[in-house]
């Protein structure tokens, strides 16, 4: 029976979140690959090589470069957080998952979806200005926000605030859920960093690995997270919740 006030279970996010993966390793790690994995591993080469010697200009257009790669890495992760929730969704609820279906879904939801992720990069921005702790709680208010807009087909405001009355009185596990990733994310940066001094290409093939490893984690963790908020707190079953993507 549903109850707004159940707690979720962190062990089952989890399981959910490397079962789906473990379950479409092409889908999740290939396309994690193609646009985070390659991209930002392109994009931390260019910062960690040399600078052109061509004076002010290629100073500057080398900073325009990794400008515009930063732009366009954003917009990248956008999409493929919305593909792998769509995957993810559609997986736990026991519907076929395809590729080309689930990115077509994100792609068309995309101004929405950057629209959102500008409004919580600036509540969240603000919110660590004001002695880190806004910014927390703000973080884990929206952090299924993303979901929301594509399972529920909700605007940017409707998505932040329907995702505030998901994690209420949960914040506490996705905080614990959040620092498991953090840590992830940490060892892997501290790997980094070591093979950061083997030379730029080695460099760039391990931030390349270790991205792509990372943005499935993430696509597939928020959106199990997603699931198990419907499921405990509305009874809500993941079937009903492919049907939308139907």
């Amino acid at each position: 029976m549903a109850d707004a006030n159940a707690k979720i279970d962190i062990s089952r996010i989890l399981n959910n979140t490397i079962g789906v993966i473990g379950r479409h390793p092409f889908i999740y790690l290939g396309l994690s690959l193609l646009i985070v994995g390659i991209p930002n591993a392109l994009l931390e080469t260019m910062q960690g090589g040399p600078m052109t010697d061509s004076g002010n200009f290629g100073f500057s257009a080398s900073y325009s470069a990794q400008g515009f790669g930063f732009i366009a890495l954003m917009v990248l992760s956008i999409i493929a957080q919305a593909t792998l929730i769509v995957a993810t969704i559609n997986d736990l609820g026991g519907k076929p998952v395809s590729m080309g279906e689930c990115f077509s879904k994100a792609v068309n939801k995309f101004l929405p979806l950057l629209g959102l992720g500008i409004i919580v990069a600036i509540g969240v921005g603000l919110g660590f200005l004001l002695l880190i702790v806004p910014g927390v709680i703000l973080i884990l208010m929206w952090f299924v926000a993303t979901p929301v807009m594509m399972a529920e087909d909700k605007g940017v405001f409707d998505s932040l605030s329907r995702s505030a009355e998901l994690t209420s009185g949960s914040k506490g596990t996705l905080f614990i859920l959040a620092i498991i990733f953090f840590v992830i994310a940490m060892i892997i940066g501290v790997l980094l960093t070591m093979f950061g001094s083997m030379g730029t290409v080695v460099l760039g093939l391990f931030t390349m690995l270790t991205n792509t490893i990372t943005g499935a984690l993430q696509g597939a963790g928020v959106a199990s997270a997603y699931v198990e908020l419907r499921a405990v707190k509305e009874g809500t079953d993941t079937e009903t919740l492919a049907d939308v993507f139907a």
